[in-house]
């Protein structure tokens, strides 16, 4: 399932780099009439909200990679205590012994 969900994100951050070319090309040649720096003042329009979309696709797999880690970290450390549990279970059950 999570598979899924990161190559659901890999598509949506390549279909939004592409709404930023498609964006900016598009506001560019609509501008370009009206002069150089207006058709690039008209692509950076144009790219931002593609950019948003990057910039929000990326913010949502960075929070899917950290919660698959913190899953591992947390697997992690329930083996470590149950680990330190039987060795203390085991050292007590050998000091009543003596």
């Amino acid at each position: 399932m999570n598979k899924n969900y990161v190559k659901i994100l890999s598509f949506m951050q390549g279909a939004s780099w592409a709404a930023v070319i498609i964006g900016a090309y598009l506001f560019f040649t609509l501008f370009y009439p009206f002069g150089l720096i207006m058709a690039l003042i008209g692509a950076f329009f144009g790219a931002s909200i593609g950019l948003f979309m990057v910039i929000f696709f990326e913010m949502a797999n960075l929070k899917l990679e950290i919660y698959h880690e913190k899953q591992k970290q947390t697997l992690l450390l329930q083996k470590m205590l149950s680990t330190l549990q039987n060795k203390q279970k085991h050292s007590t059950s050998e000091e009543k012994r003596d």
